[in-house]
């Protein structure tokens, strides 16, 4: 288990995260929400997500695709992007979790729709969108 939190602190959570299912996301979606040119992602078990700080904070936007990106309402920061029903899946934006990882980004994915300004960093695999396999 990890323990993760927003920008003030206010919205604090608990989750069991799965190390090789970490990504770079450098869709539209991402890069828009985030500010950046891409958010690393790792995927987490959704039973093991515990919100134990500011469960009222959390707000979350559906997207034209049906899923559902959580931020904290005081201070913005994403912390996680999920289906409707969180088994499906549930990915947490890793600059979110406090406690130290030892592990990095497997792949680069939805490269289609990457900044154009930016090039992916060589050194892992890159793909139009999410490999098979990975959800």
């Amino acid at each position: 288990m990890v323990q993760g939190s927003c920008l003030c602190g206010q919205v604090k959570y608990q989750v069991e995260l799965i190390p090789e299912k970490t990504f770079n996301c450098h869709c539209s979606y991402c890069r828009k929400a985030h500010g950046a040119a891409f958010v690393t992602l790792v995927f987490a078990k959704a039973d093991s997500l515990k919100i134990t700080n500011g469960k009222d904070a959390i707000k979350e936007h559906k997207n034209d695709l049906g899923g559902v990106r959580a931020f904290c309402s005081n201070c913005g920061t994403r912390l996680m992007n999920y289906a409707p029903d969180k088994n499906m899946y549930l990915s947490i934006a890793l600059s979110t979790v406090d406690t130290p990882v030892n592990f990095a980004p497997v792949a680069h994915v939805n490269i289609e729709s990457k900044a154009s300004w930016h090039e992916p960093y060589e050194g892992i695999p890159q793909f139009k969108s999410l490999p098979e396999g990975v959800l």
